[in-house]
């Protein structure tokens, strides 16, 4: 709800009015208002208030009949618009020339009330005086103003409003030395004058050659200067080494060695602490030997050898290899019954499997050693099954054995041995796991046990593999059927 200034005007009219009645001075008739206001367009109250409050410039508008009286806090008062309203300061008001030049302001002081433009203009910083006018300076540098305020103007080591002195402007009011005292062609400041040396450089002693004591005459030397008289034997090969005589510097070794001719190669020269010019005797051994280590010490000969001696190594020599609490050339072992320490303690599938490096695989949850080629043995039936796994050795290049087995040290596994190898537990082991051994090939393996009989045939059993899906099983078979054969031995 708009209340324009020509409502305020009413409404003080009505007040008016109204005292006047109570003073019993109204003439009789209707207080009431015969009729609506006129058209007008005027601001209201609040735009009165908001442009004293925050400057808003407001917009006029028509007056409209307001349906009912405002209610308390739908507008500011009278009171509010006249606290908002300036008051007089003469002590503290702007005059316009206290105020910068083009730029308008309100007014306060009782003769000069109302909107202003200021008349102070700005100052400019004159190096022609050193007391500047009163006033408002736009922003300079000082060494705009005195070109004079430069490094090379202040002396070291001082600061004149923020500017150092140059490391080359020195007090010179101290110097006493004259161009007698200064190489020719070399200037000097002294005492704030420049000075031009005069003095001769390049004077040369002069003596008998090889004369304990040179004379030198006085005067300034610039450089090196070249002495005539020494001595010619004044060279590195008559200095010891690490000693400088006159600046030349000795590169004679001093010899404190204690060597023998029996202990330096035949025909080489040397000398030691007591003698020089020795020539050597060592005893020449010639060729180089292979050293096989066995169960006693061998001596290698003193004296000088051709070329290197050489001790045979064996990649076996490995703790894997050796029993344990056994060392052999300062390898100790960790083998227990026959197993590496290094393949025990491990229970799961993943961790189950050892190689050995050897052609065997140990199985660590049983101890038992396998043959690493899975598809060594050919198809054979179950009694020559036995034969071929007996005949399983070292030996036998086929097998790519290296662990010193014999014939009869390998042999068929039970049925149960050969079941636990791909039955763990109650799961049964992927043929992706037993990555340690190579051929591992599907179909029939035999085993060493005899089942009951069918068809008056005693059955052997075999274990059968199928890769996909996978699967195990066991059975008998007639030991007349042809299956592979895969050794196994116990732990040595």
């Amino acid at each position: 709800m708009r209340i324009t200034l020509r409502i305020s005007r009413i409404v003080t009219g009505i007040a008016v009015c109204m005292l006047l009645a109570s003073a019993g001075i109204l003439p009789a008739g209707s207080p009431d208002s015969p009729g609506t206001p006129g058209v007008t367009s005027s601001y209201t109250l609040e735009d009165i208030y908001n442009r004293l409050s925050s400057g808003t410039a407001g917009s006029p508008g028509t007056f409209t009949e307001p349906a009912a009286g405002p209610t308390s806090g739908t507008m500011h008062t009278l009171n509010d618009i006249v606290d908002k309203a300036p008051l007089a300061d003469d002590a503290n008001g702007a005059s316009a020339g206290e105020v910068l030049q083009g730029k308008t302001f309100w007014a306060v002081t009782s003769n000069g009330w109302g909107p202003r433009t200021g008349t102070l203009a700005t100052q400019t910083v004159s190096d022609a005086t050193v007391s500047q006018p009163a006033g408002i300076y736009s922003v300079f540098n000082l060494s705009a103003v005195d070109t004079d305020l430069a490094a090379g103007n202040i002396k070291s080591g001082a600061t004149i409003f923020g500017v150092s002195g140059k490391s080359t402007v020195v007090d010179t009011a101290g110097g006493t030395a004259a161009a007698g005292d200064v190489l020719s062609g070399k200037t000097a400041y002294v005492n704030g004058n420049r000075v031009t040396g005069s003095v001769a450089a390049g004077e040369n002693v002069t003596g008998a050659n090889g004369s304990k004591t040179i004379t030198i005459p006085n005067g300034l030397y610039s450089g090196s200067t070249t002495a005539t008289a020494g001595d010619t034997n004044l060279v590195a090969g008559n200095i010891k080494s690490g000693v400088s005589i006159f600046g030349t510097a000795g590169n004679v070794v001093q010899a404190t060695g204690d060597a023998n001719p029996s202990d330096v190669y035949p025909g080489m020269t040397f000398s030691n602490s007591s003698s020089s010019g020795l020539t050597g005797t060592m005893v020449n051994n010639g060729k180089g030997r292979t050293i096989t280590p066995g169960t006693a010490n061998q001596i290698v000969a003193a004296g000088y050898w051709e070329i290197y001696n050489t001790v045979k190594g064996d990649t076996k020599l490995v703790a894997d290899n050796i029993k344990s609490g056994v060392s052999i050339f300062g390898v100790t072992g960790n083998l227990v019954g026959g197993i590496s320490s290094a393949c025990l303690g491990s229970s799961s599938p993943k961790g189950r499997w050892c190689d050995n490096g050897d052609g065997t695989v140990t199985d660590t949850s049983t101890g038992l050693v396998w043959l690493q080629k899975a598809d060594w043995g050919a198809l054979s039936i179950w009694s020559d099954a036995f034969t071929r796994s007996a005949l399983c050795a070292q030996t036998d290049t086929s097998t790519g054995l290296s662990d010193g087995s014999i014939y009869g040290d390998w042999r068929l596994p039970t049925a149960d041995e050969l079941w636990c190898v791909f039955v763990c537990g109650y799961e049964t082991v992927d043929m992706n796991s037993m990555y340690k051994f190579t051929g591992l090939q599907e179909g029939c393996y035999w085993t060493g046990t005899m089942d009951g009989y069918y068809n008056g045939i005693r059955e052997a059993i075999a274990i059968g593999l199928e890769a996909n899906p996978y699967s195990v099983n066991l059975r008998g078979y007639d030991p007349s059927s042809k299956f592979r054969v895969w050794p196994v031995r116990n732990a040595q």
